[in-house]
């Protein structure tokens, strides 16, 4: 019977290469790599085994993913639209009722030559003291609505929280006052055009 002479283990390689000293990168692995590998062995005839890829070589990247901000509210663009639309209808109420209320007035007052009457405009006529009671509250009444819808606008328009409203709020309450005035005279024209002939 033969004796087999234990096999002594053999030390395991060492990695002869240089390694970096702190602050330095470390050089470039001189392991082909396997693609290369394979393609040499496969020219040459030879046998390659399979080599499992490096855990690191597939490493899954980490996707880092930014919760989109909250929309903002769009309370105070809408708000002042309100504002400035209720403005402007209430301005187109009263222009028309303020036209009807004093055509008669003008009609009279109006003189040839376009000069005004003092002496027709009695101030102790009911009509004529109403009409300048609900034409001072309509003044005071519109700015300050006015401004409320202006300020509010821009305030939404530049923090972006009911942008389109504020703007529109914003257009609203600056033509306001011109369709007022334009709305007041046509009425006022259409309904004593004596004026005209007066005038004329």
């Amino acid at each position: 019977m033969s004796h087999v002479p234990p096999i002594e283990p053999s030390e395991p390689a060492r990695d002869e290469r240089p390694r970096p000293r702190y602050g330095e990168y470390a050089p470039a692995s001189q392991t082909p790599p396997a693609e290369a590998v394979r393609s040499e062995a496969t020219s040459t005839g030879a046998t390659v085994e399979a080599q499992p890829f490096a855990a690191s070589t597939f490493a899954p990247t980490s996707a880092v993913f930014h919760n989109a901000p909250p929309a903002k509210p769009k309370t105070l663009g809408v708000v002042a639209f309100v504002v400035g639309l209720v403005v402007l209808l209430f301005a187109v109420v009263f222009s028309v009722v303020g036209g009807l209320a004093f055509a008669p007035i003008a009609g009279k007052a109006i003189t040839a030559g376009g000069t005004i009457d003092q002496t027709v405009i009695n101030s102790d006529d009911p009509g004529i003291a109403a009409f300048g009671v609900l034409s001072t509250v309509f003044f005071v009444a519109g700015t300050l609505l006015g401004l409320w819808a202006i300020v509010q606008g821009l305030i939404a328009t530049i923090k972006k929280r009911g942008r389109a409203f504020g703007i529109v709020a914003m257009a609203l309450a600056v033509a306001t006052p011109v369709i007022s005035f334009v709305v007041f005279y046509a009425v006022t024209f259409a309904s004593a055009p004596e004026i005209f002939s007066n005038v004329g």
